[in-house]
């Protein structure tokens, strides 16, 4: 961090209407020692520090307004709690908000005495917003039950809510602040939104679970480490004491949370899947929803630390994560490691390197046979010849000029321009030609035997003038005859006006599962932006981006002329365990092999084309290798019309979203 920090301490032990806690006041101490010897003497730290009886609601909202409140452009601001959470219903108005089915809540030493009430987490989100929205970098430590969102001990807990709270008794700035784009900022969360967070007595004291492990990771890993290093090391400190928590990070997203803790240059991910040592066993956060299988005999998948030619073997694949074994190597316990993919089983993706000046078609090939991450084959393509099979090789690399190659599909039309491969450029080539097999196996991921087909729907909704929340009964759109939604570009005085929709996810089962929205382009960019990841409740539904419109747009690069037209694909994951999206996260075409991070400049995906930024919740590895999955998929056909009248809201009459 380069300005001064903030720092809001709220520990409470002490409650005036429920059952105490021990060791709130212990976490808060420890992470004031932590901050003190952490940051220098002249960026601060303000530290403000409210304790047991201190900590009113009325203190609590204060401190983060008035406090907090101090941090401006180049500071940092943050928010811990240590203490009771709970739920409440979710009042009927702000359903959009809350996929859970329940808003969490926080509990100051007044809450539910003479009519004071809990801190809700809507009103966190829009109290950390109003200080981020100064331009300072806030995060937000929350370790509480249900903290995912917003008692640390089940056997005192505090009882649910029994009914929804007035919008009326909120922060008078909710109702409004509902309808418009969130303020980014960081969270660590204790637990997810329905599990209960632990205290126990940990190094002769009683601390909650997390921050305990949470200030251990960051003594182990130093300055330097991420927040998402350190709630993925924090998550494996919790899962030696308990099964009951998981971590959470948010937002998901590469972007602020890659940034060291207190604030700092980010640092974009190498991978999104990561080894660590989970209950006696190594793990990688990817599985079958993924796209891993297992191989046969002498074909086994493999892994392999990023920069490095330390391999795992896969040797059982889950729903949500899978169990390796490290080869020739002894891994550090404590430490989580990015990997990548070094040998899948085949088929991949079978490419057919083509051409007349027979120089350059070698030295495509021997790029491809030594792309891989141990320098083997490259674990996504497979190059074939030409008429290896009925319907040929599904890529084609042209190579007709001396030095210079081009990407075809299978019918031969050109995917990128013909590049030079001279120099480096022969390795920039294979980069995008497995970024391409990467984004048509997320495209291709399906799970035939899966129970959860007709469980789940995903509807697009018609966005009304001047409409800026969720309709929640609205009917669905409807698909045209090849199966996708089209939407059209409408004039309005003189100019064009892109379509604008309202996205629902419904969850139609009598269990909770959760969902992750994959949207893929044209640009061949696969993003999570829409809906990161969440628990979705039983027989409830979520909206993405918050129940904001999204305004489909043709990229910026392309003009607004009769006739143009992109499309996506809305990809539907629902699961009954919990997986990470992180793995999903591929940048457009334009920045493969580019070597600018995993979210380049200039993305032309759906959420590049809007400028949309949503804070979401992360992901993680939990057990259940019987867990189920599904996929639903959705094309969408964005296009300006010819000079054949559109009718006004700017969707075609009839076309909607398949259920």
């Amino acid at each position: 961090m380069n300005g001064r920090l903030f720092a809001l301490l709220v520990g409470i032990d002490r409650y005036r209407a429920v059952t105490p806690l021990q060791g709130c006041g212990n976490d808060v101490a420890q992470a004031a020692e932590f901050l003190r010897g952490r940051v220098p003497a002249q960026r601060g730290p303000a530290i403000e520090v409210l304790l047991h009886e201190q900590a009113t609601r009325e203190a609590v909202v204060d401190g983060l307004r008035t406090h907090l409140g101090q941090a401006g452009p180049g500071d940092t601001a943050l928010f811990w709690f240590s203490g009771h959470g709970s739920r409440a219903a979710v009042p009927p108005q702000l359903w959009h908000l809350e996929p859970g089915e329940k808003l969490q809540t926080l509990l100051c030493h007044d809450s539910r005495h003479g009519g004071v009430p809990d801190l809700y987490d809507k009103e966190l989100l829009l109290l950390l917003g109003a200080v981020a929205a100064t331009g300072c970098h806030v995060v937000a430590v929350v370790d509480s039950c249900h903290s995912h969102g917003a008692t640390r001990n089940p056997q005192r807990s505090v009882a649910d809510l029994p009914t929804a709270p007035a919008v009326e008794a909120l922060l008078p700035q909710l109702r409004q602040a509902a309808a418009r784009p969130p303020v980014e900022y960081v969270s660590l969360a204790a637990c997810r939104s329905f599990e209960t967070a632990t205290e126990d007595w940990l190094d002769g004291r009683w601390h909650g679970l997390f921050s305990w492990g949470l200030l251990a990771a960051m003594r182990r890993l130093g300055p330097a480490a991420t927040y998402r290093e350190l709630l993925t090391a924090a998550r494996c400190e919790v899962e030696q004491y308990s099964s009951r928590q998981v971590p959470q990070l948010d937002p998901v997203t590469p972007g602020i949370a890659d940034q060291p803790f207190l604030g700092g240059r980010v640092r974009p991910p190498a991978t999104g899947m990561w080894l660590r040592r989970s209950r006696h066993e190594w793990r990688i956060d990817a599985g079958s929803c993924h796209g891993l299988s297992t191989g046969a005999d002498g074909d086994d998948p493999r892994v392999a630390v990023a920069g490095t030619k330390n391999e795992a073997r896969i040797l059982r694949v889950g729903a949500n994560h899978s169990v390796v074994a490290p080869i020739g190597w002894e891994p550090d316990e404590d430490t989580q490691y990015p990997v990548v993919l070094s040998r899948v089983p085949i088929p991949q993706v079978t490419v057919a390197v083509e051409g007349d000046h027979h120089p350059t078609v070698e030295l495509v090939l021997t790029a491809l046979g030594t792309a891989g991450p141990t320098g083997g084959p490259s674990p996504y393509v497979r190059p074939v010849p030409g008429a290896a099979s009925a319907e040929g090789p599904q890529l084609r690399l042209r190579a007709d000029q001396p030095g210079r190659v081009g990407i075809r599909d299978r019918d031969d039309a050109p995917i990128c321009p013909a590049t030079d491969v001279s120099g480096d450029g022969a390795r920039r080539l294979v980069a995008t030609v497995e970024h391409l097999a990467r984004v048509r196996r997320v495209r291709a991921l399906t799970n035939p035997v899966s129970g959860l087909a007709g469980a789940v729907s995903l509807q697009l909704v018609e966005a009304r003038a001047a409409e800026v929340t969720a309709p929640a009964h609205r009917p669905a759109l409807l698909p045209g005859p090849d199966g996708a939604i089209h939407l059209r570009y409408r004039r309005d005085r003189g100019r064009w006006v892109a379509p604008t929709v309202f996205v629902r996810l419904h969850n139609h089962s009598s269990r909770q599962l959760y969902f992750v929205l994959l949207n893929v382009t044209e640009g061949h960019r696969v993003h999570t932006g829409l809906f990161p990841g969440d628990h979705v409740a039983p027989r409830w539904a979520a909206a993405a981006l918050h129940g904001r419109p999204v305004e489909l747009r043709l990229p910026d690069d392309q003009p607004v002329t009769p006739g143009a037209r992109t499309r996506d694909w809305l990809i539907l994951l629902a699961a009954e365990e919990e997986f990470s999206s992180a793995a999903f996260e591929l940048p457009a075409l334009s920045g493969a092999g580019s070597g600018r991070g995993r979210v380049p400049r200039g993305v032309t995906g759906l959420l590049g084309r809007l400028g949309l930024a949503a804070a979401h919740r992360d992901a993680g590895a939990v057990d259940g290798p019987t867990s189920d999955w599904f996929t639903l998929t959705l094309p969408i056909v964005t296009e300006v019309p010819g000079s054949a009248t559109v009718p006004a809201g700017g969707v075609d009459d009839g076309q909607a979203v398949a259920t």
